[in-house]
């Protein structure tokens, strides 16, 4: 396992966990009909930022996942109100679909640099650079809802 440094962590936070926060918090607010263009967005999206920090925690491989499942949909019903089983539905669908998306493009990406998982783990800047791929998809799906929900009538 990589021991992560200070810097490299606040690297981290700020170069993949924040984008991809907010991301995962516009995907989580467009399957629920909300706005994503809000405040709350923002808010439950450094909110699940600061949670990354579970990475750090000694615990079972997975498990920082399901904190991380549990805290989104916690936030964003805190913050909007919207039933708690749907929250926590539309968060399991965004992990889900990250999670497909990096089975998907993770090996070949990693064979095509040469470079091994855990040495693009310990920079924070190959980290952020592979996490690309799942944000251009997180981006996509949440603006493609979004312009659905819009289209529809059906953005509360």
């Amino acid at each position: 396992m990589v021991r992560e440094t200070f810097p490299g962590l606040l690297y981290a936070l700020l170069l993949q966990d924040l984008p991809e926060s907010m991301l995962m918090a516009m995907v989580v607010f467009s399957l629920l009909n909300l706005r994503i263009w809000d405040r709350r967005v923002v808010l439950v999206g450094l909110l699940q930022t600061l949670t990354n920090l579970v990475r750090l925690l000694p615990i079972a491989f997975g498990m920082h996942s399901v904190i991380l499942i549990i805290s989104i949909s916690i936030y964003t019903r805190l913050f909007t109100r919207a039933q708690l089983s749907k929250t926590f539905l539309s968060a399991l669908v965004c992990f889900a679909l990250l999670g497909v998306t990096e089975l998907i493009y993770v090996r070949p990406l990693l064979s095509f640099t040469g470079l091994q998982y855990e040495e693009v783990f310990a920079d924070p800047f190959l980290r952020a650079a592979f996490a690309l791929p799942d944000m251009m998809v997180l981006l996509a799906v949440a603006l493609g809802k979004d312009y659905y929900n819009r289209k529809r009538g059906l953005v509360c």
